[in-house]
């Protein structure tokens, strides 16, 4: 994986945000519907949590914690990496302490560990209200040590109001506000709520706005039933960062402004990530592969012609060791649906890998 280089804070801030909305040529052709994504992998820290963490540590700077104290989060890795580029930055450095699942991909740990993070591993099976959950843990340890402020990404509602500000306003007015559909995935909830709050609000309620989730999450069937019939969920995912068995504080309105739900099987991403790869060069993380699926979905939904848009989180290269392992894909059952003509950009190998 590439290191992640130093900015000064000026620098930082200055490149957040303005990211590419691109279109994905061959799958609007396919739908006769535009189907674009925002290419937040462009941040300086490789991802879309870039934005919320600017304003994550505004509110902590603002709550009192001076440059120097200990930044506390949980994160499955992308806010972990943001929160570390943005706090090297302060004269002194803020220490940052991260809680992360022990599922994550190790790309993703080195990666943060580079940054001189100390990570602490929490069972990623372990129940929403456990204190050995990985958010539960963050909050509890901030709570227990001085000069430490929890960032709380997943409840604090300055995360979606970086997508409000940000995020949604490039997207309207790259497409001069003809915006008829947008799908995201939720982890925290911030990117989907911010930006369909917003679309929602400057069309009147017409743009249509659906959840993308992967196998495992309950949030679908919540969508689905309007949470008359709790969070219900089958199947696994490899995908990291996103699905949900509650509501963040971000979410709390997830009912009033989403339209609907889709779940979207593991091998569905991988294979349209290999395609995007292969026409446009665009190399996506897992999220990103499952968002573009639930953005054809939901096309085919809406009137030839149509706008749909979605974010991409993230680059590929934190998922290597999977999406590009011919081994792991044939493991798991995905190798066969890749194209022949696709397959030869799985080029991982874990011998080249130090450990």
């Amino acid at each position: 994986m590439p290191a992640v280089k130093d900015f000064t804070k000026d620098e930082f801030l200055q490149r957040v945000g303005n990211t590419p909305l691109i279109r994905f040529d061959s799958i609007s052709e396919e739908t006769g519907r535009n189907i674009y994504f925002k290419a937040e992998y462009t941040n300086p820290g490789g991802s879309i949590k870039d934005r919320a963490v600017i304003h994550l540590i505004r509110d902590v700077i603002d709550s009192g914690l001076a440059p120097g104290g200990t930044l506390v989060e949980s994160t499955a890795g992308n806010t972990g990496v943001a929160i570390a580029l943005l706090a090297r930055s302060y004269n002194p450095p803020f220490k940052v302490k991260l809680f992360v699942p022990d599922s994550l991909v190790q790309e993703k740990i080195t990666l943060m560990q580079s940054l001189g993070c100390e990570l602490v591993k929490c069972p990623a099976n372990a129940s929403p209200s456990s204190r050995d959950c990985f958010v539960n843990a963050a909050k509890i340890h901030a709570e227990e040590s001085p000069n430490a402020v929890f960032l709380n990404q997943m409840n604090n509602c300055s995360n979606r109001d970086s997508h409000y500000e940000t995020t949604a306003p490039e997207i309207w007015r790259a497409l001069d506000g003809k915006v008829d559909g947008f799908t995201a995935s939720a982890g925290t909830g911030g990117t989907f709520m911010g930006i369909a709050d917003f679309l929602k609000q400057k069309t009147d309620g017409r743009a249509v706005c659906w959840f993308a989730d992967k196998k495992g999450s309950g949030l679908c069937h919540y969508i689905k039933t309007k949470g008359q019939d709790g969070w219900k969920s089958e199947g696994t995912s490899f995908v990291e960062g996103i699905g949900k068995h509650n509501l963040t504080g971000n979410m709390h309105d997830a009912l009033k402004i989403a339209d609907d739900a889709i779940t979207i099987d593991d091998t569905d991403a991988i294979v349209m990530i290999y395609k995007l790869i292969h026409e446009q060069g665009c190399e996506i993380g897992a999220s990103g592969g499952l968002n573009l699926c639930a953005a054809k979905a939901l096309a085919m939904t809406l009137p030839e012609g149509s706008n749909v848009v979605t974010t991409v989180a993230d680059g590929a290269e934190k998922y290597a060791s999977k999406l590009f392992n011919k081994s792991w894909l044939i493991e798991n059952g995905h190798w066969d649906a890749i194209p022949e003509e696709m397959r030869k950009y799985a080029t991982y190998d874990a011998s080249s890998v130090s450990a």
